[in-house]
């Protein structure tokens, strides 16, 4: 017999993932114990549960996300309660240095689940077979831009177009595996596939999923555009710069 029955209910969750490389493939979670969430802007009865799949956010308010129910409790007995909105805003860090701190920032109390993605360091990112590429951010006087996010889509012959993404660090310092980028075959016509190169970035660094897209330096009498055009060669890890410097250089509006 069930004298009575605890209904908790959890305010929201965020699942972290592991987004950079190749995308449009399914997404590694990143164990939410083994990061550290500071957070800047909460509820004061917020509290945060870490676990292997995820974070929680349990809050006190309202009470009904914490009851007890007499005997055993039916399908309307765990139904959550109306919660009003209210913004979360924080950062998270890896103490092992695998992924690159990141600030985040959106409105809880719908039992949402929010995916937050983390981007691997330098120290975090390994080049196979299908090489990778790495670099600098930097504006035209050699200022390095940090937290700058670098969107690339490769177009391999006879194949559809693969996206790849990867972050730059504090110091402007990224790595970009083309981890599933397909070989040259022996009778390819050129010995590197076509990329196109776009940049989010903001002058303040930010949430990285809200950056905004900034110009790139490339060559012809208007020298910064939206994109760059590269050649990426598999199988071979190179440097990507713009045209004639040895960093991406970077414009903001």
């Amino acid at each position: 017999m069930i004298v009575e029955t605890l209904v908790l209910h959890a305010s929201d969750f965020i699942e972290w993932l592991d987004a950079s490389g190749p995308l449009g493939i399914a997404r590694r979670s990143v164990d939410a114990q083994s990061l550290e969430v500071r957070l800047s802007q909460a509820p004061a009865d917020l509290k945060l549960i870490h676990k292997p799949a995820g974070t929680a956010l349990w809050r006190r308010e309202p009470q009904e996300l914490l009851r007890a129910v007499d005997g055993e409790a039916n399908a309307d007995d765990l139904v959550p309660p109306v919660e009003p909105l209210y913004p979360v805003q924080g950062e998270v860090r890896d103490p092992a240095g695998v992924f690159l701190p990141r600030r985040f920032a959106f409105n809880a109390g719908r039992r949402a689940g929010h995916r937050l993605r983390l981007f691997r360091s330098a120290l975090g990112t390994r080049f196979g077979k299908a090489g990778g590429l790495h670099g600098r951010t930097t504006l035209d006087d050699g200022t390095p831009v940090p937290w700058a996010l670098l969107e690339l889509r490769v177009t391999p012959p006879l194949a559809d177009p693969i996206d790849f993404v990867a972050l730059s660090d504090a110091h402007g310092e990224f790595r970009l595996s083309l981890e599933r980028l397909p070989a040259l075959t022996k009778d390819a016509p050129a010995d590197s596939y076509p990329g196109v190169l776009k940049l989010r970035a903001a002058t303040d660094g930010g949430d990285p999923d809200m950056l905004p897209a900034v110009s790139v330096r490339t060559t012809g009498g208007a020298p910064f555009k939206a994109q760059l055009t590269v050649g990426v060669a598999p199988g071979r890890v190179a440097t990507l710069t713009s045209p004639g410097r040895d960093a991406v250089v970077l414009k903001f509006a």
